[in-house]
């Protein structure tokens, strides 16, 4: 929440004073006693208020001076939070929240802490003991978060990050009238799939209405003569084979439609969810597992495509039989057919209490086999350290538990329509009963119906009741279906953390000028891993980032890549916000080799050619000579057609290192990006890369981050982080003789291989 929010008149008139300005506000969930409700923390100009909107109405429950406020913090807890500060020296909890509500927490927090430092700077400015080179802290601006919470309008509940759909105010058909939507650009095929339809549904009606002349003017009449009874026999039976005929390929031909339809929009879905997830950023894929989303890509869309082809026609035809043969049955015999709605509420009834437990149970179904999937992702991925470690038991033990798990929620849903399902067949066939009953009075009395009559009221009402129980089991399709659509539309719902800006700017060559404005990041909103950086990089510089593990390099190559959003500040790219610049133009200008490295389960000349497909087998072939991998690849027995492997399995990690190398130089980016790119290589081969790359880097913007501190010896500057903050930037020389942060780091370094020295030499004596 920010400035602009809109405070109930009663909080703001405890919350905000008249002559007060808003500066921010955070909404939280639980009251002071651990209940459920709203509270509301405000902070205007001078001072932080928390008002809670108890059962009793609402009260000021803290009002506090920031100028007083002492280390104010958000503190992660077991399922929520808590917002703390120093009050007159004693530790105190302002509000708790649920995680519902930690987004807004977290950025109240980093706002809050701003505040309490600039305080802080202003008393020792005033009281004389600020240092000589000690900056100016600015107060600061209250700023919209994108990553904030957001609620649902109508029924004030979290939606699901990024989402704009909220799952407990979203109609269930909306999303058949969805479903159906893509079949819009199939409209020819869909007219004639209905114009199938309904001819295949009129026919059908025809042999049982035959059975009443059958029986009256043929079987049991008595007024007309044998030869004209045989003609007419031979004619009503040549009109039910032929509707039978009729019916047959008209059912052929609406089948085959419809599984051309059916799989069109399977594919139609699948390319669309695969779309979508290719355009979300890295945080989307943090929280999601790749196997639960291969189950929604895979098997939902698989799941929705049956239903289309199973469903969609019996559902639709059924219908317009239920409709025809009652309007039928009521020509018959009104009187009779009115008997047989008695069922009809008792029908309804089940059918909603069947149908209320299935939706809770299919939801489970389907998050337990995301989970299953998941568990078998993992372990086929990681068969290498399960087995170096000998935990094949206990991944065994987790597959087993699931796959029970699964099992036991599929046997709940068959359990349920094992039970439902007879009693609705028990139930519509009492009507059965009823017309043999009234109806066979009426034939015996002679007065309101003839045999013929009876005989066709029958007919159609068993053709009544086979529509009526279908619609019965067509719940348990229509659960699975809305479920598996539910689930893929989540994904295509989902809005991009990572947008392309809708004012983007078209920038076809970079010169590589890289600017850090007072960025501050963090992969979760209420911890910062980057804090306030500033960094200006001038194109053609090589830059390195340096500091122990979780300083934060690697999160300012990941926002500079754009494989996230800042939350604060801005990265500015010759000049211009990178939020605002075409991603593919981006993209097609910066190089990455990552300290994981990744290849596909294809041939090194076709993972070195995925920078540019278009490249040439010469081109590649310089690349890897650049990068020093063309020796090693051509004493391969298949050379550049050598197959890498699973993630580049069959290859070591020091050739995986370098193929990617190769893949960045073919790229030819105007600025490169090297994090920990000769991790996994032997010295001699590092000596080497670095030679080329050497070579490499001239004209070109390198950011470039490494453990071994001696490798970035020639980097023109050196940037040092400590706890996500730059505390020193120089030369290797410069910072060297400060005996600062990096000092400390390389004196670190060296005493470590001193030791490692010392214990190889008594290996070796030993």
């Amino acid at each position: 929440m920010t400035k602009n929010e809109d405070l109930p008149a009663q909080i703001a008139q405890l919350a905000v004073p008249a002559d007060d300005l808003l500066a921010i506000v955070a909404r939280g969930d639980l009251l002071s006693d651990g209940t459920y409700g709203r509270v509301w923390v405000v902070v205007t100009g001078q001072r932080l208020r928390v008002v809670e909107e108890a059962p009793s109405g609402p009260h000021l429950r803290y009002d506090l001076a920031l100028i007083d406020l002492r280390s104010p913090r958000t503190e992660e807890m077991v399922g929520g939070g808590v917002l703390q500060a120093r009050v007159d020296g004693v530790p105190t909890d302002l509000v708790r929240y649920s995680n519902g509500s930690s987004a807004d927490f977290g950025r109240l927090g980093r706002y809050l802490t701003d505040v309490a430092q600039y305080h802080e700077w202003r008393r020792r400015k005033e009281n004389g003991r600020l240092q000589p080179d000690e900056p100016e802290i600015k107060p600061p601006e209250p700023t919209k978060d994108e990553s904030e919470l957001k609620r649902c309008p109508r029924c004030d509940l979290p939606l699901i990050e990024g989402s704009r759909v909220c799952p407990a105010c979203f109609k269930k058909h909306r999303v058949i009238l969805r479903i159906l939507a893509y079949l819009k650009p199939q409209w020819h095929a869909t007219a004639l799939f209905v114009l199938l339809l309904l001819t295949g549904t009129a026919v059908s009606l025809v042999p049982p209405y035959l059975t009443r002349p059958l029986v009256d003017h043929v079987l049991t009449g008595t007024t007309r003569p044998t030869p004209e009874r045989l003609a007419l026999l031979g004619w009503l039976v040549l009109a039910m084979a032929g509707s039978g005929v009729v019916v047959l390929l008209v059912g052929i031909l609406r089948g085959r439609l419809v599984a051309l339809l059916a799989t069109r929009l399977g594919h139609q879905l699948r390319s669309e969810v695969f779309r979508c997830l290719q355009g979300q950023s890295l945080r989307y894929f943090d929280k999601h597992k790749t196997g639960a989303l291969m189950t929604r890509v895979g098997q939902d869309t698989q799941a929705l495509e049956t239903a289309l082809i199973d469903g969609v026609p019996y559902f639709i035809s059924n219908i317009l039989t239920l409709v025809a043969i009652a309007g039928i049955l009521f020509w018959l015999n009104w009187r009779l057919t009115l008997v047989l709605f008695i069922p009809a509420p008792l029908v309804a009834l089940l059918s909603r209490w069947c149908w209320g437990r299935l939706m809770r149970i299919m939801q489970r179904y389907y998050h337990v086999r995301s989970r299953l999937n998941s568990v078998l992702n993992d372990s086929l991925s990681g068969v290498r350290v399960i087995k170096a470690f000998a935990q094949e038991p206990q991944e065994m033990r987790r597959f087993d538990k699931l796959s029970g798990d699964l099992s036991g929620s599929l046997f709940l849903v068959e359990k349920m329509w094992a039970t439902y399902f007879p009693i609705i067949t028990f139930v519509t066939g009492i009507g059965a009963m009823v017309v043999w009953y009234f109806g066979g009075r009426g034939v015996i009395g002679g007065r309101s119906m003839t045999p013929g009559t009876l005989l066709a009221f029958v007919a159609y009402l068993g053709m009544f009741y086979g529509p009526l129980q279908f619609l019965s089991r067509i719940s348990d399709w229509l659960i699975r279906a809305l479920a598996s659509a539910e689930r893929v539309f989540e994904i295509i719902d989902k809005e991009p953390d990572v947008p392309e800006s809708t004012d983007a700017v078209a920038m076809p060559v970079l010169q590589g000028h890289v600017e850090f404005r007072d960025v501050s990041f963090g992969y979760d909103a209420q911890k910062l891993v980057l804090k306030r950086i500033n960094l200006d990089v001038a194109p053609g510089e090589m830059i390195g980032l340096v500091g122990k593990s979780g300083a934060g390099k690697t999160s300012m190559i990941n926002v500079l890549c754009r494989f996230y959003d800042v939350q604060e500040g801005a990265i500015l790219i010759d000049g211009t916000d990178l939020r605002r610049i075409l991603q593919q133009d981006f993209r097609g200008q910066i190089g990455v080799v990552l300290q994981d490295t990744f290849l596909f389960n294809d041939t090194i000349h076709a993972n070195i050619r995925y920078a540019r497909p278009d490249a040439s087998p010469q081109a590649v072939m310089a690349a890897a000579k650049a990068a020093n991998a063309h020796d090693f690849i051509v004493n391969k027995p298949d050379g550049y057609d050598t197959v890498v492997g699973e993630r580049g399995t069959k290859l070591s990690g020091g050739e995986r290192q370098r193929i990617a190398i190769a893949r960045a130089i073919l790229h030819n980016p105007r600025i490169l990006i090297l994090d920990e790119a000769t991790s996994n290589v032997d010295a001699d081969t590092e000596k080497e890369i670095q030679d080329a790359l050497a070579r490499l880097i001239e004209g070109r913007t390198v950011i470039a981050i490494a453990h071994r501190l001696s490798t970035l010896r020639n980097a023109d500057r050196l940037v040092v982080l400590k706890e996500g903050e730059i505390v020193e930037i120089g030369t290797h020389d410069e910072l060297m003789a400060k005996e600062g942060e990096f000092y400390r780091l390389v004196e670190l370094q060296r005493q470590t291989s001193a030791i490692r020295a010392v214990g190889g030499g008594k290996e070796e004596k030993a």
